[in-house]
């Protein structure tokens, strides 16, 4: 009966304690702060220093629930725009027409420091450098900024757009079609498209827009933040920011296991992951050289794109000078 008794107490006890561990727990969470953040698309290696955060806990840390989320119906700008959600992940070239209306938006960290986009072409076709793209056929996404940037390069180059087919591009990525012969090169960033068709064994050849023209080395992709949540937020972004920035410190240092993590929050990337793996590896020297200063916005590098903008007429009102970031949220 001593046995029965004493191991019924046991039993009883270990369920007070579990049970008290649980309700610690909750309470701990409930004390959090929830705070949405929007991604601009499907979660990839662009993210990953979010999901880093969250799972080694920066956030917590920081009495932060920065609950990540996918845009529904909107788009990541307009939702931030209209204040339906505080901040998310967004693109410099895509800011231009929003902040040459106006727009209450502002970019508060660069998650990569430079602009890893450019063209990628197939490589049977020798197509090594802007001037080669002429004869042959570019997938466009037919966004008028991203054709008067094929102009300039190809024009530094000593090219001719007019000498290009364009073909619009209705796949959601570009290696399939240039695999398939639909255009002989594309724009993408280096670290999906090109790892991607790396990774498939597709040959490729790729140039950075940035190679060519130092005014396209512009931010892509930033965290954007609403005006008015920064202004009544300022302690609350601070935090945040904070949190991201160890996130991705964190990944530079760890890429193979920051993959890891990022599959885990996307599995569906679980059939992708080798190619996950490379994508985060050639990211881990893309985010930072100084990941002391991850996050920091140049207005040198930021002013010459949008003077390239406003001098290209592509917007109705030109942008000013040191419109639309703010590098003070990171200061801790």
């Amino acid at each position: 009966m001593k046995k029965i008794n004493y191991l019924l107490f046991l039993v009883v006890s270990i369920f007070i304690l579990v049970a008290c561990g649980e309700k610690k727990e909750e309470a701990k969470t409930s004390e959090l702060k929830k705070v949405d953040f929007l991604l601009d698309w499907v979660p990839n290696t662009n993210h990953t220093g979010l999901f880093v955060a969250k799972e080694k806990g920066y956030f917590a840390e920081e009495g932060i629930d920065l609950d990540i989320k996918q845009p529904a119906n909107e788009s990541t700008s307009d939702l931030i725009i209209n204040n339906k959600a505080p901040m998310g992940v967004y693109f410099q070239d895509y800011m231009t027409s929003k902040l040459a209306k106006g727009a209450p938006i502002t970019a508060i960290a660069a998650i990569i420091e430079n602009n890893t986009s450019g063209i990628i072409t197939n490589k049977n076709l020798n197509i090594n450098s802007p001037k080669d793209l002429e004869g042959h056929r570019y997938g466009t996404w037919d966004i008028p900024i991203e054709k008067e940037m094929l102009s300039f390069i190809m024009q530094k180059d000593g090219g001719d757009l007019s000498k290009v087919e364009l073909v619009p591009n209705t796949d959601d990525n570009s290696i399939t079609p240039i695999s398939n012969g639909v255009f002989d090169a594309a724009p993408v960033y280096y670290a999906w498209d090109k790892v991607m068709a790396d990774n498939l064994g597709i040959g490729t050849n790729f140039f950075y827009y940035r190679d060519y023209a130092p005014e396209l080395n512009f931010y892509s992709p930033v965290i954007i933040a609403n005006n008015d949540y920064l202004k009544e937020n300022k302690d609350e972004v601070k935090k945040i920011l904070k949190a991201i920035k160890k996130g991705y410190q964190y990944a530079i240092e760890n890429p193979k296991e920051a993959a890891e993590i990022l599959i885990k929050y996307a599995p569906e990337l679980e059939n992708k992951k080798e190619m996950v793996v490379a994508s985060q590896e050639y990211l881990a020297g893309q985010y930072a050289t100084d990941k002391e200063k991850w996050g920091y916005i140049d207005p040198i590098r930021w002013n010459a794109f949008y003077n390239w903008v406003n001098e290209k007429g592509l917007v109705k009102e030109a942008i000013p000078e040191n419109t639309g970031f703010d590098n003070q949220y990171l200061e801790n």
